[in-house]
């Protein structure tokens, strides 16, 4: 098993490299709980961000995964000029997880809805739909999850996306809250080791494994009366 002191170390060697990367003298290095354009972020350890200022909330990103879990950042708004969009302008993941990852995927929660819509990715695309080692990404029709498959990210290596100048970016339309409840919203990154079933699915399967432990159940009890 891959140690989290280990993860936390190459998130950490990450986040430095980002702040020589930086494209704002006022980028700065973030910490769990910080308020940035109205947004009170938090996430756990295993993931660096570099906030590049401006009056829109613009993030670069790098996360270390031990695991097939994944990992999540919750924003919180709190303010109700919080930024429109969420940008995370690049990103390198780095595995270190004891495994390859088959697949990636970008999820949106709808954690507080608050009294606006849902957020939702922007453009349909992360990173121009470049995002190697993974060559294909697909968007769900409520534009809130974004998978990569047709690829293989094996364990020690690093994905980079979005630091070619022609690399694009991936763009959350947030969605604030201009009165009432406020939004809390969570996205979560999960590497995979093959491509998932959609939720809905998941669901029905559980319920007929269900009814198939029901019915063994059943036969069990004739058989032992």
């Amino acid at each position: 098993m891959v140690s989290r002191k280990m993860g936390i170390a190459a998130a950490a060697f990450a986040a430095s490299a980002l702040v020589g990367l930086g494209t704002s003298q006022a980028a700065t290095v973030l910490k769990s709980g910080d308020t940035v354009a109205g947004w009170k972020i938090t996430f756990p350890a295993g993931i660096a961000l570099v906030d590049d200022g401006g009056s829109h909330l613009t993030l670069e990103k790098a996360a270390a995964f031990t695991s097939l879990e994944g990992l999540d950042i919750t924003f919180n708004q709190v303010s109700y000029s919080a930024s429109s969009t969420i940008t995370i302008t690049d990103e390198s993941i780095t595995n270190v997880s004891g495994g390859p990852f088959g697949g990636f995927q970008f999820l949106l929660l709808n954690t507080l809805q608050g009294n606006a819509s849902a957020p939702k990715f922007a453009g349909g695309l992360a990173f121009n739909g470049t995002t190697p080692p993974f060559a294909n990404q697909t968007q769900n029709a409520a534009g809130d999850t974004i998978t990569l498959s047709g690829g293989s990210l094996a364990n020690n290596d690093t994905a980079k996306w979005g630091f070619d100048p022609n690399g694009g970016d991936l763009v959350i339309n947030a969605n604030p809250a201009t009165s009432g409840l406020k939004k809390v919203l969570d996205f979560k990154e999960i590497p995979q080791s093959f491509i998932p079933l959609p939720a809905a699915a998941w669901s029905g399967l559980t319920g007929l494994l269900g009814l198939g432990v029901i019915g063994n159940a059943k036969r069990l009890r004739k058989l032992l009366g």
